[in-house]
């Protein structure tokens, strides 16, 4: 026996050795078909990314590492991943020689962490299962898969997610051609409005217990419900800002009175516009396309598809937990031109890494989050808002998930993610991910350390499937990080939410943001007074908050809430950029110069809060107190970094103050600003016009000036904002 594991040694070396020499560029080749005892060479390619991974090991115990890059090519094919691909410290590449796994040029290749279905096992659904269905037209359409006849039998948990909850991974999802399906649901567009009088239990919260909830709706719909079971509802419960999930305990068809099992953060309010809800996992309403639905204890699928399926359509479930790929202390590793997609958690995973890239990929249909940089935290068992005074949330590390991270770091701010430094997300797409797109932390909020992690030239598309309150398609904290050059389209809540410190927000395009959710901003950051050194310049705010509440006022482009101070706004062209443009909420040290406002309907809203309804947090012991002392605000290096900071109680930090506002341009504005004039201050030498003021081409939303433009002798002081240079960055 160890004549034969040595035999095999010597082999495995040999194999190795035939793929790279010491002086030469070492190349590695995996293929769907290939297998675990090929050489890894190009005509007998390895089958796994372990296996390359492994030979690259072999080399280091060998000190046969080539001198420059090491390229493990992937040829075309999806590669399903019944584990993650894990990375650790000593598998880690060289700043000179990183390692780079790849498509072979020209090659399409996924990895995929879930399972594909051949389109053959897509029956018409059975008699039997087609009574349950409520519209009848829709039956010839929905197709009904056996899973369990095919040996699947993990679906996972349908888990509820929203306003404060924590990042959880989704039960197993559909996708078809890569198109995601969601959970039949009604109704299938819209919302239902809770009226006036359809609560009549809102739940309320006693000391740390809570109390569900309990309202009013449909007989007709629930008498056609009555073998429904795991019905979950969605929607805005209280507040426009806080979407919650809340599961169906029971219902009474006869008197139209529904219990929910799972308490809301805030009493259930009825009769606002933004009161809006519906319910989903619900097999009965199958009837329109890209709908499925999971019985669990069948273990059947049924979904309608977009149009009739062929063979060559590619059926795919999710099973993977875990993230497709995690790097743990591994640096000087690089992921190019590859598609991640259909787990049901995270995409791409970082802790404690260095140099790390991600590039040219496109990461999509995950059930969390595409990409994570830095640890999460242990979730919450306690749904309640988070308290400085009576922590809830378990001040515990979680490697792998995201957890209750956002509601920790509210308790202590400078919870250390180790999220390394210098890992970058370049040029990549973010498409249908369900609780956010990424999750970017790192540095250190103690030493104001940077991490200068990055996220730069990315592209972001439908990022909340699942869940979108303060659940971002970025959401950045820690030290030092960066957000350049990238597109946000359309989504329903906030782009950016900033925690920490030092942050770089700049070359942006954010279209559409807040087109749901009411007093959000497209960029958010708040509650914090410690949060100094951020930076917001040369971005472009459009068509920021279409709310579609007849009121929407309350639609930010850029919003300092509750306090936020020391962060710098200048350099962005806002157009038609919310109900409010700019925003700042009682903090100080924001300064907003040198920025392009077009047809926005009040640019600034300027308020006291900590003077009167916030006064609490400025109290002794109150939260503002709390987390200055977190991070030692009066001592180096907050004190010679923001030297403001060392005395913001003495200062009168109720009265906000030094929030600069000037220099900036004004064209076809409604109102200058709502609040006090003092509150900013609003300086003269700011330039209000109905008159283009030397734009190339406004009709084409091209805000850059003409050279020759008008205002800069109108405005002396006012500096050409690079617009051109605004926004993705066409690549090879």
């Amino acid at each position: 026996m160890k004549k034969k594991i040595r035999m095999s040694l010597i082999l495995l070396i040999a194999l190795v050795a035939s793929a790279c020499s010491i002086h030469d560029t070492c190349e590695f080749f995996i293929a769907p078909d290939g297998s675990s005892s090929n050489k890894g060479n190009k005509s007998n390619p390895f089958s796994t990314l372990e296996d390359a991974r492994d030979a690259i090991s072999q080399l280091k115990k060998n000190n046969q590492l080539p001198k420059d890059t090491i390229t493990v090519w992937l040829r075309e094919g999806i590669y399903e991943l019944g584990q993650t691909f894990l990375l650790q410290i000593d598998d880690s590449g060289f700043e000179d020689a990183p390692i780079v796994f790849t498509a072979y040029p020209g090659e399409k290749v996924i990895l995929s962490g879930g399972k594909r279905i051949g389109t053959e096992s897509a029956k018409p659904i059975s008699q039997e299962s087609a009574l349950q269905i409520i519209e009848k037209e829709a039956i010839p359409r929905i197709r009904e898969i056996d899973l369990a006849a095919l040996g699947i039998s993990d679906y996972g948990i349908n888990r509820i997610t929203g306003f404060r909850r924590p990042y959880v991974n989704a039960a197993m999802e559909l996708f078809i051609n890569g198109i995601p399906y969601h959970l039949s649901r009604y109704p299938n567009k819209e919302k239902i409005l809770i009226k006036t009088g359809d609560v009549l239990k809102n739940g309320f919260i006693n000391d740390r217990e809570f109390y569900p909830g309990e309202i009013r709706f449909s007989k007709d719909k629930l008498a056609q419900w009555t073998n429904a079971g795991n019905i979950i509802t969605c929607g805005n419960f209280s507040f426009a800002w806080a979407t919650d999930q809340l599961r169906v305990k029971d219902f009474d068809a006869k008197t139209g009175v529904i219990n929910f099992a799972d308490s809301h953060m805030f009493p259930i309010t009825d009769g606002n516009e933004w009161n809006q809800i519906y319910f989903f996992n619900l097999m009965e309403e199958i009837d329109d396309p890209g709908e499925y639905y999971i019985d669990h204890q069948k273990g059947k699928l049924y979904f309608y598809p977009f149009e009739e399926l062929k063979s060559s359509d590619t059926i795919m479930v999710s099973m993977l937990e875990d993230a497709l790929v995690t790097l743990k202390g591994a640096c000087h590793i690089q992921f190019k031109n590859i598609t991640f997609e259909a787990g049901r958690g995270i995409g791409i995973y970082m802790e404690n890494t260095e140099s790390n890239k991600i590039e040219n990929c496109t990461i999509r249909n995950m059930g969390v989050v595409g990409v994570c940089i830095g640890m999460g935290s242990k979730p919450g068992n306690i749904y309640r808002h988070p308290d400085h005074a009576d922590r809830i949330y378990p001040d515990e590390k979680l490697s792998e998930r995201i957890g209750s991270l956002h509601e920790l770091i509210y308790e202590n701010t400078t919870f250390d993610r180790e999220g390394g430094k210098n890992n970058g997300i370049i040029s990549c797409k973010i498409e249908n991910t369900g609780c956010g797109g990424i999750s970017i932390g790192g540095g250190n909020r103690l030493t104001l350390e940077p991490a200068d992690n990055y996220v730069y030239n990315c592209e972001f598309t439908d990022c909340g499937r699942r869940d979108y309150s303060y659940k971002a398609p970025v959401n950045i904290d820690g030290v030092g990080n960066k957000v350049q050059h990238c597109r946000f389209n359309p989504c329903p809540a906030t782009a950016i939410y900033i925690h920490g410190n030092n942050h770089l927000i700049e070359y942006n395009v954010i279209s559409e943001a807040c087109n749901f959710m009411e007093d959000q901003g497209s960029i958010y950051i708040g509650r914090d007074p410690s949060e100094f050194g951020n930076v917001i310049r040369y971005n472009f705010f459009k068509n920021i908050g279409a709310t579609g509440f007849s009121t929407g006022k309350f639609a930010i482009a850029v919003y300092f809430d509750d306090g936020a101070c020391g962060s710098q706004l200048y350099g962005n062209v806002f157009y038609k950029a919310g109900t409010r443009t700019v925003m700042i909420l009682g903090g100080s040290y924001n300064p907003v110069f040198n920025n392009i406002f077009v047809e926005c309907p009040i640019a600034f809203y300027l308020e006291n809060v900590l003077a009167n309804k916030f006064k609490s947090k400025l109290e002794p012991g109150g939260i503002f107190e709390a987390r200055l002392k977190q991070v030692n605000y009066n001592r180096p290096p907050y004190s010679t970094a923001y030297p403001a900071l060392a005395t913001y109680f003495q200062d009168h930090p109720e009265v906000p103050k030094h929030n600069d506002i000037q220099n900036n341009v004004f064209v076809n504005i409604g109102q200058l600003y709502d609040g006090k004039k003092e509150w900013g201050p609003i300086l003269d030498n700011n330039f209000i016009t109905r008159e283009d003021p030397g734009f190339v081409d406004a009709s084409k939303q091209n805000f850059a000036l003409n050279e020759n433009a008008g205002i800069y002798k109108k405005l002396p002081g006012f500096k050409a904002i690079p617009f051109s240079e605004i926004g993705l960055i066409k690549t090879k």
